[in-house]
Protein backbone atom coordinates (compact mmCIF):
# COMPACT_ATOMS: atom_id res chain seq x y z
CA UNK A 1 0.00 0.00 0.00
CA UNK A 2 1.42 3.38 -0.88
CA UNK A 3 1.47 6.31 1.49
CA UNK A 4 1.85 10.04 1.20
CA UNK A 5 3.65 12.33 3.62
CA UNK A 6 1.66 14.91 5.51
CA UNK A 7 2.55 18.37 4.22
CA UNK A 8 5.43 19.75 6.31
CA UNK A 9 3.37 22.66 7.61
CA UNK A 10 1.07 20.24 9.34
CA UNK A 11 3.49 18.28 11.50
CA UNK A 12 7.18 18.51 10.75
CA UNK A 13 7.47 22.26 11.27
CA UNK A 14 5.82 22.01 14.68
CA UNK A 15 8.38 19.68 16.21
CA UNK A 16 11.45 19.93 13.96
CA UNK A 17 13.63 18.32 16.61
CA UNK A 18 11.91 14.95 16.04
CA UNK A 19 12.17 12.89 12.83
CA UNK A 20 8.45 12.16 12.84
CA UNK A 21 8.10 10.63 9.38
CA UNK A 22 4.32 10.48 9.85
CA UNK A 23 2.44 9.41 6.75
CA UNK A 24 -1.17 9.31 5.64
CA UNK A 25 -2.29 6.24 3.72
CA UNK A 26 -3.31 7.04 0.15
CA UNK A 27 -6.53 5.02 0.55
CA UNK A 28 -7.56 6.78 3.78
CA UNK A 29 -10.39 8.94 2.45
CA UNK A 30 -14.05 9.37 3.25
CA UNK A 31 -14.98 8.15 -0.23
CA UNK A 32 -13.26 4.81 0.36
CA UNK A 33 -14.81 4.26 3.80
CA UNK A 34 -18.02 2.25 3.98
CA UNK A 35 -19.99 3.92 6.76
CA UNK A 36 -22.78 1.39 7.27
CA UNK A 37 -23.97 1.80 10.88
CA UNK A 38 -21.33 4.51 11.44
CA UNK A 39 -22.93 7.11 9.17
CA UNK A 40 -23.30 9.66 11.98
CA UNK A 41 -19.56 9.51 12.72
CA UNK A 42 -18.62 10.02 9.08
CA UNK A 43 -21.06 12.92 8.72
CA UNK A 44 -19.63 14.72 11.77
CA UNK A 45 -16.04 14.12 10.64
CA UNK A 46 -16.83 15.56 7.21
CA UNK A 47 -18.30 18.65 8.87
CA UNK A 48 -15.17 19.02 10.99
CA UNK A 49 -12.98 18.69 7.89
CA UNK A 50 -14.74 21.69 6.39
CA UNK A 51 -14.33 23.74 9.55
CA UNK A 52 -18.03 23.62 10.38
CA UNK A 53 -17.69 21.60 13.59
CA UNK A 54 -15.24 22.53 16.33
CA UNK A 55 -14.41 21.43 19.85
CA UNK A 56 -13.66 17.79 20.59
CA UNK A 57 -14.49 14.56 18.78
CA UNK A 58 -13.69 11.25 20.48
CA UNK A 59 -13.88 7.95 18.61
CA UNK A 60 -13.54 4.59 20.33
CA UNK A 61 -13.70 1.00 19.18
CA UNK A 62 -11.61 -2.16 18.81
CA UNK A 63 -8.52 -2.37 16.67
CA UNK A 64 -9.43 -2.67 13.00
CA UNK A 65 -12.80 -0.92 13.36
CA UNK A 66 -11.83 2.01 11.10
CA UNK A 67 -10.73 4.66 13.62
CA UNK A 68 -7.36 5.32 11.98
CA UNK A 69 -8.92 5.47 8.51
CA UNK A 70 -11.39 8.13 9.65
CA UNK A 71 -8.81 10.22 11.51
CA UNK A 72 -6.51 10.23 8.49
CA UNK A 73 -9.41 11.03 6.14
CA UNK A 74 -10.33 13.93 8.43
CA UNK A 75 -6.77 15.24 8.42
CA UNK A 76 -6.45 14.93 4.64
CA UNK A 77 -9.75 16.65 3.86
CA UNK A 78 -9.10 19.42 6.38
CA UNK A 79 -5.78 20.14 4.68
CA UNK A 80 -7.58 20.24 1.35
CA UNK A 81 -10.03 22.75 2.83
CA UNK A 82 -7.16 25.07 3.74
CA UNK A 83 -7.06 24.23 7.44
CA UNK A 84 -3.74 23.63 9.20
CA UNK A 85 -4.15 20.04 10.29
CA UNK A 86 -1.96 17.38 11.84
CA UNK A 87 -2.20 13.65 12.53
CA UNK A 88 -0.12 11.68 15.03
CA UNK A 89 -0.38 7.97 15.98
CA UNK A 90 0.57 8.23 19.65
CA UNK A 91 1.38 4.51 19.93
CA UNK A 92 4.48 5.29 17.86
CA UNK A 93 5.50 8.19 20.10
CA UNK A 94 4.71 6.89 23.58
CA UNK A 95 8.44 6.47 24.29
CA UNK A 96 9.11 10.11 23.38
CA UNK A 97 8.67 12.99 25.76
CA UNK A 98 5.33 14.72 25.35
CA UNK A 99 7.20 17.66 23.78
CA UNK A 100 6.25 16.05 20.46
CA UNK A 101 2.88 17.79 20.89
CA UNK A 102 4.15 21.16 22.06
CA UNK A 103 2.93 23.97 19.83
CA UNK A 104 0.14 21.97 18.25
CA UNK A 105 -2.52 24.26 19.66
CA UNK A 106 -1.56 26.57 16.79
CA UNK A 107 -3.24 24.14 14.39
CA UNK A 108 -6.85 24.40 13.29
CA UNK A 109 -7.31 20.63 13.61
CA UNK A 110 -5.31 18.03 15.51
CA UNK A 111 -5.98 14.29 15.10
CA UNK A 112 -4.46 12.06 17.78
CA UNK A 113 -4.66 8.29 17.32
CA UNK A 114 -4.06 5.60 19.97
CA UNK A 115 -4.62 8.03 22.84
CA UNK A 116 -4.88 5.19 25.36
CA UNK A 117 -1.24 4.26 24.67
CA UNK A 118 0.04 7.35 26.50
CA UNK A 119 -2.55 8.19 29.17
CA UNK A 120 -0.78 6.11 31.81
CA UNK A 121 2.03 8.68 31.79
CA UNK A 122 1.48 11.69 34.03
CA UNK A 123 3.46 13.92 31.64
CA UNK A 124 1.38 12.87 28.64
CA UNK A 125 -1.85 13.08 30.62
CA UNK A 126 -1.09 16.67 31.63
CA UNK A 127 -0.41 17.68 28.04
CA UNK A 128 -3.58 15.97 26.79
CA UNK A 129 -5.56 17.85 29.44
CA UNK A 130 -4.09 21.13 28.20
CA UNK A 131 -5.07 20.21 24.65
CA UNK A 132 -8.62 19.45 25.79
CA UNK A 133 -8.73 22.85 27.48
CA UNK A 134 -7.46 24.49 24.29
CA UNK A 135 -10.17 22.75 22.24
CA UNK A 136 -12.77 24.18 24.61
CA UNK A 137 -11.36 27.68 24.90
CA UNK A 138 -9.50 28.31 21.64
CA UNK A 139 -10.05 27.83 17.92
CA UNK A 140 -8.81 24.22 17.90
CA UNK A 141 -10.70 21.13 16.80
CA UNK A 142 -9.32 18.07 18.59
CA UNK A 143 -10.16 14.61 17.19
CA UNK A 144 -9.09 11.66 19.34
CA UNK A 145 -9.26 7.90 18.92
CA UNK A 146 -8.74 5.06 21.39
CA UNK A 147 -9.93 1.53 21.97
CA UNK A 148 -11.78 2.44 25.19
CA UNK A 149 -14.48 4.97 25.91
CA UNK A 150 -13.36 8.05 27.92
CA UNK A 151 -14.66 6.73 31.25
CA UNK A 152 -12.80 3.44 30.77
CA UNK A 153 -9.42 4.95 29.91
CA UNK A 154 -6.59 4.06 32.27
CA UNK A 155 -5.04 7.40 33.15
CA UNK A 156 -2.39 8.72 35.51
CA UNK A 157 -4.75 11.65 36.11
CA UNK A 158 -8.46 10.85 36.60
CA UNK A 159 -9.41 14.39 35.51
CA UNK A 160 -8.22 13.49 32.01
CA UNK A 161 -11.03 10.93 31.64
CA UNK A 162 -13.55 13.67 32.36
CA UNK A 163 -11.99 16.01 29.82
CA UNK A 164 -11.87 13.33 27.12
CA UNK A 165 -15.66 13.08 27.36
CA UNK A 166 -16.28 16.82 27.01
CA UNK A 167 -17.08 16.73 23.31
CA UNK A 168 -18.92 14.40 20.97
CA UNK A 169 -18.17 10.74 21.76
CA UNK A 170 -18.74 8.02 19.17
CA UNK A 171 -18.43 4.25 19.56
CA UNK A 172 -17.64 2.47 16.31
CA UNK A 173 -20.39 0.01 15.47
CA UNK A 174 -19.44 -3.46 14.20
CA UNK A 175 -20.22 -4.26 10.57
CA UNK A 176 -22.47 -7.14 9.66
CA UNK A 177 -21.40 -9.61 6.97
CA UNK A 178 -23.59 -7.74 4.49
CA UNK A 179 -21.79 -4.52 5.48
CA UNK A 180 -18.38 -6.17 5.10
CA UNK A 181 -19.32 -7.26 1.59
CA UNK A 182 -20.38 -3.71 0.73
CA UNK A 183 -17.13 -2.37 2.19
CA UNK A 184 -15.07 -4.82 0.12
CA UNK A 185 -16.95 -3.94 -3.06
CA UNK A 186 -16.53 -0.21 -2.40
CA UNK A 187 -12.76 -0.60 -1.98
CA UNK A 188 -12.60 -2.84 -5.06
CA UNK A 189 -14.35 -0.21 -7.17
CA UNK A 190 -11.88 2.40 -5.92
CA UNK A 191 -9.15 0.14 -7.31
CA UNK A 192 -10.95 -0.25 -10.62
CA UNK A 193 -11.69 -3.86 -9.76
CA UNK A 194 -15.00 -5.71 -10.05
CA UNK A 195 -15.75 -7.91 -7.05
CA UNK A 196 -18.83 -10.06 -7.72
CA UNK A 197 -21.02 -10.71 -4.69
CA UNK A 198 -20.38 -14.47 -4.85
CA UNK A 199 -16.62 -13.91 -4.73
CA UNK A 200 -16.94 -11.45 -1.86
CA UNK A 201 -19.08 -13.88 0.11
CA UNK A 202 -16.57 -16.63 -0.59
CA UNK A 203 -13.82 -14.47 0.93
CA UNK A 204 -15.96 -13.75 3.99
CA UNK A 205 -16.63 -17.45 4.54
CA UNK A 206 -13.14 -18.79 3.84
CA UNK A 207 -10.80 -16.19 5.31
CA UNK A 208 -10.07 -13.94 8.26
CA UNK A 209 -13.14 -11.83 8.87
CA UNK A 210 -11.60 -8.68 10.31
CA UNK A 211 -11.81 -5.87 7.78
CA UNK A 212 -8.13 -4.86 7.64
CA UNK A 213 -7.15 -8.45 6.82
CA UNK A 214 -9.85 -8.62 4.15
CA UNK A 215 -8.63 -5.35 2.62
CA UNK A 216 -5.05 -6.63 2.51
CA UNK A 217 -6.34 -9.76 0.81
CA UNK A 218 -8.20 -7.63 -1.71
CA UNK A 219 -4.96 -5.79 -2.47
CA UNK A 220 -3.19 -9.10 -3.13
CA UNK A 221 -6.02 -10.19 -5.43
CA UNK A 222 -5.90 -6.87 -7.27
CA UNK A 223 -2.17 -7.29 -7.93
CA UNK A 224 -2.62 -10.89 -9.09
CA UNK A 225 -5.59 -9.98 -11.28
CA UNK A 226 -3.61 -7.26 -13.04
CA UNK A 227 -0.60 -9.51 -13.54
CA UNK A 228 -2.67 -12.39 -14.93
CA UNK A 229 -5.21 -10.20 -16.73
CA UNK A 230 -7.93 -12.24 -15.06
CA UNK A 231 -11.28 -11.31 -13.58
CA UNK A 232 -11.98 -12.21 -9.97
CA UNK A 233 -13.70 -15.58 -9.96
CA UNK A 234 -13.86 -18.15 -7.17
CA UNK A 235 -11.43 -20.54 -8.96
CA UNK A 236 -8.97 -17.69 -9.55
CA UNK A 237 -9.24 -16.50 -5.93
CA UNK A 238 -8.62 -20.06 -4.71
CA UNK A 239 -5.52 -20.35 -6.83
CA UNK A 240 -4.09 -17.01 -5.67
CA UNK A 241 -4.81 -17.44 -1.99
CA UNK A 242 -4.17 -21.17 -1.82
CA UNK A 243 -7.62 -21.90 -0.44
Amino acid sequence: MTASKIPAVQVASIAPQLPLGVQLRDDASFSSFYAGPNTEVVTCFKEAAMGRLGGMLYLHGPKGSGKTHLLQALCRDAGGSGLRAGYLPLAEFAAHESAVLEGMTSLSLLCLDDVDHVTGSREWALLLMRLCDAARQQDLTLALAAESAPAAITSALPDLCTRLGWGMVFGMQALSDADRLQALQLRARARGLELPAEVGNFLLLRSARDLPALMRMLGDLDTASLAAQRRLTIPFVKSVLGL
